[in-house]
């Protein structure tokens, strides 16, 4: 009988503490912002031309900030991070799981030592800017290159 009572308190300590840790993954890696990202190109044009602004033109994530990864970064088919070194100093994480998203935000001066993770986190500034900079620095710029490229329109734009 005693052990009967020793397994029920063990067990409802066990619940208790799940239960009181319902913020728990607050500071894990699966909560995201999930922005998105609202755009005519197609996706595949993005995904493709996006490994060659990361590799080429300035947008890798340099050794200081390669620590900071979440869970889902690792698969790399479809998600990738790319980094803005002029001011302010962040990094995006974008996803292409079917309709791209802005995932998530790293930009130490919104949240120290940590990915945004959440939309209250970031004032309405703030989302507005960093929409306006993927739009501005990324997606002009891959429009740009798809059609120096000399892909037709059917290709680089949505039906």
């Amino acid at each position: 009988m005693s052990n009967c009572i020793k397994s029920s308190f063990i067990v409802s300590a066990l619940f208790s503490a799940l239960i009181s840790c319902n913020h728990f993954y607050k500071a894990g890696n699966l909560i995201e912002l999930g922005y998105p990202i609202e755009t005519p190109i197609r996706s595949v044009i993005i995904r493709r031309y996006l490994d060659t602004l990361v590799q080429n033109y300035g947008y890798a994530v340099p050794t200081k900030w390669l620590r900071y990864d979440k869970l889902v970064d690792l698969d790399s088919i479809y998600h990738r991070r790319i980094y803005f070194s002029s001011y302010p100093e962040e990094m995006y994480l974008l996803s292409f799981g079917g309709m791209p998203v802005l995932s998530d935000v790293f930009n130490p001066e919104i949240r120290e030592g940590g990915y945004v993770a959440e939309r209250s986190l970031m004032s309405k500034d703030q989302e507005l800017r960093v929409k306006e900079r993927l739009k501005k620095e990324i997606l002009d710029r891959i429009e740009e290159m798809a059609k120096r490229d000399g892909l037709p329109d059917s290709v680089i734009y949505k039906q």
